[in-house]
C-alpha cells in the first residue's frame, strides 16, 4: 500500500499535479462519498484506500494521454475513474460513456463543480454513435476480449470502411497476461505494458495495432 496519497505532497510524490488541481480532485473526493450514501458508485472495500485506488489509479494515466489532440473515449466510466480525473488534470475533448442514468448525472456535477468541459453519453457502448476517435481509455469493465468487441462494435459504425481502430489504454489486473493469451488466439496485437504504481500485479495496456488472424478454416 502507497502512503499518504489522500494529502497534496504526498500524492504529488506519485503523479505531480498543481493546487488548483488537486483540489478540485478534493471536490471530487467529498462529492463522491456523499453520493455514495444513496448510490453504489465504488466498492465499500475501496473506501477507505479511495486515493490510491480510484484517484492515483487513474491520475497514473496522464502521461500516456498528454500528448493525445484527438477524442478520448472512456468505456464504462462509472463514478469517473479514468476519464474524469485525465478531464480535472486538463486533458481536452474526454467522452464518458455509462449507461446508468443516475451516474450521469453524478458526472455531469462534478464537471460543473470542477469547471470542466466533457460529453457525457448515456448509453449502452454497443448503442454509442460513431465519432472519430484517437484514443479509448477503459478502467476495471471487462476482460480484453469483451473490450475488443465493443471497441470494433464502435468502429463499424463509421462510414469509412477503412476506419482503423482507436489506440486502446486500458488498466488491466493480475490476470492480464491470461487476458492477452485468450485475445491473441485470433488477434495479433502490437502493444506496450507498463508497470502500475498502485498495483504490484496490475499493468498498463497500450495497444496501437490489432490485426485479425486469417481463419484457415473458412
Amino acid at each position: 500500500m502507497l502512503t499518504n496519497t489522500n494529502t497534496y505532497s504526498g500524492f504529488c510524490s506519485y503523479v505531480f499535479v498543481s493546487r488548483e488541481t488537486y483540489e478540485k480532485l478534493c471536490i471530487f473526493y467529498r462529492t463522491l462519498l456523499k453520493w455514495q450514501n444513496s448510490i453504489n458508485l465504488i466498492s465499500k472495500s475501496s473506501i477507505k484506500n479511495i486515493w490510491e485506488r480510484h484517484f492515483l489509479d487513474s491520475a497514473q494515466l496522464y502521461k500516456y494521454v498528454k500528448d493525445i489532440n484527438g477524442n478520448i473515449l472512456d468505456l464504462g466510466s462509472g463514478a469517473g475513474f479514468p476519464g474524469l480525473v485525465l478531464a480535472i488534470m486538463g486533458k481536452k475533448n474526454i467522452h464518458l460513456v455509462e449507461s446508468d442514468y443516475k451516474k450521469c448525472v453524478f458526472l455531469n456535477e462534478i464537471a460543473i463543480l470542477t469547471d470542466i468541459n466533457i460529453t457525457i453519453h448515456n448509453c449502452r457502448i454497443e448503442n454509442l454513435n460513431f465519432f472519430n476517435v484517437d484514443l479509448i481509455t477503459c478502467r476495471a469493465l471487462a476482460p480484453l476480449h469483451k473490450l475488443m468487441d465493443y471497441v470494433e462494435t464502435f468502429a463499424r459504425k463509421s462510414s469509412d470502411k477503412k476506419q482503423n481502430l482507436p489506440k486502446l489504454l486500458f488498466l488491466k489486473g493480475k490476470n492480464y497476461k491470461n487476458e492477452l493469451f485468450q485475445l491473441q488466439k485470433n488477434k495479433h496485437i502490437h502493444f506496450q505494458e507498463y508497470s502500475s504504481i498502485t498495483d504490484r500485479y496490475g499493468k498498463i495496456l497500450y495497444i496501437n495495432k490489432t490485426k485479425k488472424l486469417q481463419n484457415f478454416n473458412e
